[in-house]
């Protein structure tokens, strides 16, 4: 080949892949053998925060540790404003394409929103969903109140996109560093939480935080194609009556889900990974041992 199209064609082919890394919104290391579990982080998390509970999976399970492009130290994708959106149908195309049999999707947070609303979708043939701290509406968590709508959140919602968006990375870790207390009672693991902050694309935070503050999937869990666990994690609150009070919040957002169930975690803040991770393994094993 004469050296002017020897250069062309390693030109065409380096944009060429550089196009497809950039449209890629959902990254994966996959380890073990058996059924497909899929783990999905949440919010300015990378795959990071799974990797003790994966560690345990893999010896009986075939793990596939997902992460989110923009968030940690994963590079955004150029569908960056749209991410959630994105994320949410290539993680569906992901099941598709590696023809993966009755996988269990296991999401916190924001993934763990994602996890359920995957259980919604007709066809996809997951074997079940597992939320961890994730509920299928955020709002109520900060006004307390099951009657909360997204038109109540609209205005917080935009204002929470556009000051991620305008943000440094500085500022990124100054926001998260606010409310790190209620995240885990491990002050070993407050510098991880900073360092992946950080690091992710204030473009992917914004559109991310706007996303899940206006999904609200309460009124669809009526056509669950799945069964759904949903993992509550009251450790922030050492007052019995409030963890029962969260407890009931919990348990009305499934109302209409006859195919879901609650457990609750009365130990371990919203990292249950990190701050419970014995138990929040045994709770997905079995869960999944119970769906086969």
């Amino acid at each position: 080949m004469k050296p002017i199209l020897l250069f062309l064609l390693t030109l065409l082919l380096s944009v060429s892949a550089s196009h497809a890394n950039a449209d890629t919104c959902i990254v994966s290391k996959i380890s073990g053998t058996g059924q497909p579990i899929l783990l999905l982080p949440g919010f300015v998390s990378d795959e990071t925060v799974w990797q003790e509970v994966a560690s345990e999976l893999e010896k009986h399970y075939q793990v596939h540790q997902l992460a989110i492009a923009g968030f940690g130290k994963n590079k955004a994708c150029s569908k960056a404003d749209s991410i959630y959106q994105q994320a949410f149908q290539q993680i569906k195309d992901y099941i598709h394409d590696n023809k993966l049999q009755k996988p269990i999707m296991v999401g916190h947070s924001m993934g763990g929103l994602m996890s359920i609303q995957l259980a919604l979708v007709k066809g996809l043939n997951l074997a079940g969903a597992i939320s961890v701290d994730g509920l299928p509406f955020i709002g109520p968590v900060f006004t307390r109140s099951n009657e909360t709508t997204v038109e109540d959140l609209s205005y917080q919602a935009n204002s929470a996109k556009g000051m991620y968006q305008r943000a440094t990375p500085a500022q990124i870790k100054r926001m998260t560093k606010q409310g790190i207390t209620i995240q885990t009672k491990l002050k070993e693991k407050y510098q991880h939480l900073l360092d992946m902050a950080g690091k992710s694309d204030p473009i992917t935070a914004g559109s991310t935080i706007y996303a899940v503050m206006t999904t609200d999937l309460r009124s669809q869990l009526d056509k669950l194609h799945t069964p759904v666990l949903l993992i509550g994690a009251a450790g922030g609150f050492t007052d019995r009556a409030q963890q029962t009070l969260l407890k009931e919040l919990y348990a009305d957002q499934l109302s209409l889900a006859s195919q879901a169930s609650l457990v609750m975690n009365n130990n371990g803040r919203h990292f249950l990974m990190w701050d419970e991770p014995e138990w929040l393994t045994q709770t997905i094993v079995n869960q999944v041992e119970a769906w086969k």
